[in-house]
């Protein structure tokens, strides 16, 4: 089976529905897919906390020698949590560790259900090229983790015959 970003979608949306912290339900949405500067400039209004927040993705593609092609993703989540009062730094400081304590659990859970092979879009995964950054939007009311890392799958490099008309 082709993994596909869609799998890796899926994949994490379920970690926000098992997570005990998270607890994405229909009803009350706690996974999301946008971009960050739409976190910087604005959130959405049916957001609810803790979010946890799966962004796009670019990627190029590696030939790892031997014709060995593999598509190679960098992509990144934010967990995100809303403090009201600007100016309340303990309760920042604390939204920030709780939320920082929540993203590792999730990397872990990733890193384990890797070992595991649970899903073919996590075969590549590498602890190692996770990083992690504090964040803050402009209004100075959404605090949070955003954590980048990458993930990659073979692809093959045959021609599909049936999509094109000139390869007989």
């Amino acid at each position: 089976m082709k993994a596909k970003f869609a799998e890796f979608v899926s994949y994490l949306e379920n970690l926000a529905t098992t997570h005990s912290l998270i607890r994405h339900r229909v009803g009350e949405k706690h996974f999301f897919r946008f971009e960050l500067e739409e976190m910087l400039t604005g959130m959405r209004s049916d957001i609810n906390y803790p979010a946890l927040i799966l962004e796009g993705y670019d990627f190029n593609f590696i030939d790892l020698d031997s014709d060995n092609v593999h598509k190679h993703l960098n992509c990144g989540f934010m967990l995100i949590g809303k403090i009201s009062d600007k100016g309340d730094y303990d309760a920042i400081h604390t939204l920030w560790d709780h939320l920082e304590e929540i993203g590792d659990e999730i990397i872990i859970r990733i890193l384990s259900d890797k070992r595991e092979k649970k899903t073919g879009c996590l075969a590549y995964f590498h602890v190692r090229n996770v990083t992690g950054t504090p964040l803050t939007d402009i209004n100075l009311i959404h605090y949070g983790f955003r954590y980048e890392f990458q993930l990659s799958w073979p692809i093959s490099n045959e021609i599909d015959r049936e999509v094109w008309d000139d390869a007989g």
